[in-house]
């Protein structure tokens, strides 16, 4: 058995390194996450932003389409009375 002195600071420096290792290494891990959430967030608002436009798209048809019926109503309507 050999008596082998191990200094403490020694010891420190190594975990110190250790531990700032780790962190770089989460910190880098979580940003990836935090990249990827966000472009997660970006998918979902383009996707209503698109759906949005169709309804707005739907609804517009549907204005122009009571118009329409409307004034297709109040010409039979007037036919019928002129006749």
């Amino acid at each position: 058995i050999r008596d082998t002195w191990i200094d403490p600071r020694d010891v420190a420096e190594e975990e110190a390194l250790t531990t700032l290792e780790g962190v770089n290494t989460r910190v880098t891990e979580l940003a990836v996450v935090q990249e990827q959430d966000t472009q997660d967030i970006y998918g979902v608002m383009e996707d209503t932003q698109g759906r949005q436009t169709e309804i707005f798209q739907r609804v517009e048809a549907l204005v122009d389409d009571s118009q329409y019926h409307y004034e297709t109503g109040r010409l039979v309507d007037q036919e019928a009375r002129c006749s």
